[in-house]
């Protein structure tokens, strides 16, 4: 009796974590727009499975295409960085 309610529980368990599995690993798109200077803006979509994962890819992008992976100095640097860490959503 033991060994089948803990089969049971254990099956259930497997099954609802395959469940969470898969929903959680489908991909929505986000969009996320950033205001440069001379009133200018940069549109980024991106697809993630939350809204904090394509936050994080959205500012790593937004960062490289400011940059141009080039080294923009400390101050450049910080300014692009606050650009890039507020998008208008």
């Amino acid at each position: 009796m033991k060994h089948t309610l803990f089969i049971t529980v254990l099956f259930t368990g497997l099954i609802s974590w395959g469940a969470t599995e898969t929903s959680a690993t489908s991909a929505k798109s986000y969009n996320f727009q950033y205001k440069l200077p001379q009133s200018k803006t940069l549109t980024i979509t991106q697809a993630a499975p939350n809204q904090e994962e394509a936050y994080k890819l959205a500012a790593r992008e937004c960062f490289k295409k400011l940059t141009q992976n080039q080294y923009p100095g400390e101050q450049q640097g910080l300014e692009i960085i606050d650009i890039c860490a507020n998008p208008k959503m």
